[in-house]
């Protein structure tokens, strides 16, 4: 190791996750995690720990929505480079972690908070922004319903395993856990060519955070070559995200209650031990 710390080979080989060019979704494996070395690389020789980089990556996200939620072109812009500062941030911190051996729990409750966070205020800013520089005050109304939907989009994903623990805590009995190690990542699911999913499974993908990013920042190329245009396609996303993402989060979380899939997700994951 360098006196002044480490070079980007000896990064290379010690803080990816494993696979990491094959889970996630395209941003992340193709820009975010690779070029993220760069970022570990500066924050460890600042000093930085992996908390300070994730409280680095919520101020930098909740700065974009503020900007975007100022309503100016030029704000608009800036709030989506500060959104993908960000974005970009939220893979350092692990990487740091990794470095300095200090992954831990803590790490990735942090993690999610600052998530749940950011899609809230990113998706309120939209609105707002709108409001405040169409001066009709309902716009707010729109990003409120966006925030709601993203929010609990992301809780439909975060209490089924809230749930899993509360089992897991009241249990008598030992569990052995089959879920989730081993084995190469199993394909994303494909678009569905029949039925209710040919509709829902594109509209859920457009909710997730890396392809928020994507369509923001194609809003963000257009407010630069087309302002008339940027303006139009922004209410149009706006209002399209504040219908959509509502219902879907209530489809979503009133299926799976009705199909029982939080007990079968479990029974996946969880195995009773068989007492010798």
């Amino acid at each position: 190791m360098s006196l002044r710390g480490p070079t980007l080979d000896e990064l290379r080989r010690t803080v990816q996750k494993g696979r990491h060019r094959e889970i996630g979704n395209w941003l992340a494996r193709r820009v975010s995690r690779p070029s993220a070395i760069y970022g570990t690389w500066a924050a460890l020789r600042i000093g930085l720990s992996a908390h300070q980089v994730t409280i680095a990556s919520l101020a930098a996200s909740l700065a974009g929505a503020a900007a975007i939620g100022s309503g100016t072109r030029t704000g608009f812009l800036a709030g989506i480079g500060a959104a993908h500062l960000g974005y970009w941030l939220d893979h350092v911190d692990g990487q740091v972690a990794r470095w300095r051996r200090t992954s831990s729990l803590d790490g990735v409750y942090l993690d999610y908070l600052m998530h749940h966070a950011v899609n809230m205020a990113l998706g309120f800013a939209l609105g707002y922004g709108l409001a405040m520089r169409t001066g009709v005050t309902t716009w707010a109304l729109a990003g409120f319903g966006i925030a709601a939907g993203w929010g609990l989009l992301s809780l439909h994903n975060d209490c089924r395993y809230k749930a899993f623990f509360q089992r897991l805590k009241a249990a008598n009995e030992s569990y052995r856990v089959d879920g989730g190690s081993g084995g190469r990542p199993s394909p994303p699911a494909p678009w569905p060519r029949r039925g209710p999913g040919m509709i829902t499974w594109p509209a859920y993908k457009a909710c997730e955070p890396h392809a928020v990013l994507l369509w923001m920042t194609a809003l963000a190329l257009l407010a630069c070559v087309a302002p008339r245009l940027w303006l139009r396609c922004w209410e149009i996303a706006t209002l399209g995200m504040a219908a959509m993402a509502p219902l879907l989060a209530a489809a979503r979380i009133c299926r799976g209650v009705r199909r029982g899939s939080v007990e079968e997700e479990f029974a996946r994951w969880f195995r009773p031990e068989i007492p010798r």
